[in-house]
């Protein structure tokens, strides 16, 4: 009885120890960054096209004392489409909100205060890419692109992780200073059309990338060591696409360190 009641007094703190919340405080667009760029199809008369869209898109960071984010995005492209390759450029800017709401009730060292604090910032996406058209025209193999996306983000958020990079971090907690970001990589997509409607289109893309640096760009607390869960800087995203006429929708969700979603609605120019 006594090595069963010492037994489980040796491992009662490392049960507290690993069952304690963990928060990766990580910087809010990465996930989100990498958005899809319409372009035309090689069949259709006109090869280049302008759009404008708004995104409503949510994140959240990886641990069990997760941060969650929030954002509006405006976005604009220019595409253009040749035989058998095409290319596409464009900004985007975004406003949104960084929430953390667990907090254990004590003003100690070990973990981060409940908070809401906002972030801004900018970016810009290019993607070039080789293509192969159906006898019918109906359908564009977009066997391989490449896609990069730079991006800054600033506001009282990016000030408050760069705050506690250079202080002391929680004991349970992780924490990147990265404000500026490279997300680079290859998708693979494919896009059609109604057979009878030319004026109705379906894509789907696959992106995999990484953004250089950032897994490498977090600080630990004591703690936390045991359990990095910020090991890779590798990206996914996966997207839908609809196009009727001039309106468009886009459905992405995506892991870049943050796990995240996006819906968008746009309007194509011609």
């Amino acid at each position: 009885m006594k090595i069963q009641i010492n037994t489980l007094l040796f491992l009662l703190p490392l049960i507290i120890l690993f069952s304690s919340c963990r928060t990766y405080i990580t910087p809010a667009l990465p996930g989100n960054n990498m958005g899809y760029l319409p372009r035309q199809m090689e069949a259709d008369s006109i090869k280049s096209l302008t759009h404008a869209s708004a995104s409503y898109a949510g994140a959240s960071s990886p641990g069990n004392g997760s941060v969650s984010f929030e954002m509006g995005m405006l976005n604009v492209n220019r595409a253009h489409t040749f035989k058998g390759f095409n290319v596409a450029y464009g900004a985007f800017g975004y406003f949104g909100s960084a929430e953390h709401q667990y907090s254990n009730g004590k003003n100690d060292a070990d973990y981060p205060p409940a908070f809401n604090k906002n972030m801004y910032g900018f970016g810009l996406r290019t993607s070039i890419g080789f293509h192969s058209t159906s006898l019918n025209g109906n359908t564009d193999f977009r066997f391989i692109n490449w896609e990069n996306a730079l991006s800054t983000e600033s506001g009282s958020y990016a000030d408050f992780r760069d705050e506690i990079y250079n202080g002391k971090v929680y004991n349970y907690a992780g924490v990147s200073n990265r404000k500026r970001f490279w997300t680079t990589g290859l998708s693979t997509e494919v896009i059609f059309r109604a057979r009878r409607n030319h004026d109705i289109k379906h894509a789907f893309r696959f992106f995999i990338g990484g953004t250089p640096g950032l897994a490498n760009s977090f600080k630990y607390g004591q703690f936390i060591n045991l359990e990095k869960v910020m090991n890779s800087s590798s990206a996914w995203n996966f997207n839908y696409f609809l196009n009727v006429k001039k309106i468009t929708l886009s459905l992405e969700m995506a892991k870049n360190i943050n796990f995240a979603s996006k819906i968008s609605l746009g309007y194509r120019f011609q």
